[in-house]
């Protein structure tokens, strides 16, 4: 058969590697083999996400939602009270972190929702405020997350003598009369990285889930 290879271009890959490859001798040949195996399986597990710390999570009811999260930076944990979802941080970590979250059902409303959730906040400030007196209120306001409508508040409170900062967070599904959200709470230990309550969505580990973060079907 002739070779497709034009001659200018001297010899094939196959007929110039072929007598070398045939020296090596049985032994270094099949070891060759046994590597390119090794290291084809190895991208397959990578691209199909294996070694990776990434966990999905997707709540369906009463409220659906769903984001991802470092598994390595946070873990799953028991939800306390109305909570469909909380995360910490593991015990070893000196800056505790927390993300949880509930669902939240507004009552029938009129108009836009942008109109509605300053009011839900101030009666979830009102509440904040009689359940713990250290608590004092930074700063609140309108937010978009991924064009989901919402509302946040930020706010820091004291933990056996230390100051932590809060950042509480209302998103609903962009749909008009959305009543079924969700409201979202962070809290971090105030430390030389957090500085105020700001960054604490702006950091790892909170950043990942919160920006992941879809709220409905």
């Amino acid at each position: 058969m002739s070779s497709i290879v034009r001659p200018e271009f001297g010899d094939s890959l196959p007929t110039w590697l072929g007598p070398k490859w045939r020296a090596l001798g049985r032994l270094p040949r099949g070891l060759i083999i046994a590597v390119a195996m090794i290291a084809a399986l190895l991208v397959i597990y990578m691209l199909l996400g294996g070694g990776s710390s990434k966990r999905n999570a997707e709540v369906a009811v009463p409220v659906a939602f769903r984001l991802s999260y470092d598994g390595d930076l946070l873990m799953a944990r028991l939800p306390l009270g109305r909570e469909s979802l909380r995360l910490e941080t593991p015990a070893s970590v000196s800056a505790k972190r927390t993300f949880a979250v509930q669902p939240l059902i507004l009552p029938a409303y009129q108009g836009a929702i942008e109109g509605v959730l300053p009011l839900q906040a101030e009666r979830l400030t009102r509440q904040m405020s009689a359940a713990d007196p250290s608590l004092i209120t930074i700063a609140e306001g309108p937010i978009s997350l991924e064009k989901q409508p919402g509302y946040e508040l930020y706010y820091q409170f004291s933990r056996g003598g230390r100051t932590f900062y809060g950042r509480r967070v209302l998103i609903f599904p962009l749909q008009p009369g959305a009543r079924a959200g969700v409201d979202l709470t962070m809290t971090g230990q105030r430390n030389a990285q957090t500085q105020t309550a700001g960054v604490l969505a702006q950091q790892p580990p909170l950043r990942e889930p919160f920006e992941s973060l879809v709220v409905g079907n």
